[in-house]
């Protein structure tokens, strides 16, 4: 009888430990979709030439929701030079969220 006791607990203990696991995996699988897809966004952004409007939002499997927002945060006085910051971010449900801001720096010689 002691020994189907023990025998129980370690089942239990089992189950939960690869419930645990299963868990950890998941939200590893997560973190890493979204980081898939933000960079993603942002390596389209830093693709165009003048990415002033680029602003987007997207959606990906049903689950994953992403946005990019591009704000002017500097320009030269004549206008040639511009830093835009690009952000973007990505959440998914019950709460997951992953964010990323770079820079970048557009010369238009033609202004």
């Amino acid at each position: 009888m002691i020994a189907l006791a023990i025998l129980g607990i370690a089942v239990v203990a089992v189950f939960q430990l690869f419930s645990i696991n299963l868990r950890t995996t998941r939200k590893a699988e997560d973190y890493t979709k979204a980081i898939f897809y933000a960079r993603s966004l942002m390596d389209e952004a830093q693709s165009f030439a003048d990415p002033s409007d680029k602003s987007a939002s997207e959606e990906y499997e049903g689950r994953y929701a992403a946005r990019r927002d591009v704000a002017l945060r500097s320009e030269s006085e004549d206008g040639r030079i511009k830093v835009y910051e690009i952000a973007v971010s990505v959440a998914w449900p019950p709460s997951g969220k992953f964010s990323m801001t770079e820079l970048r720096t557009v010369y238009d010689p033609e202004e």
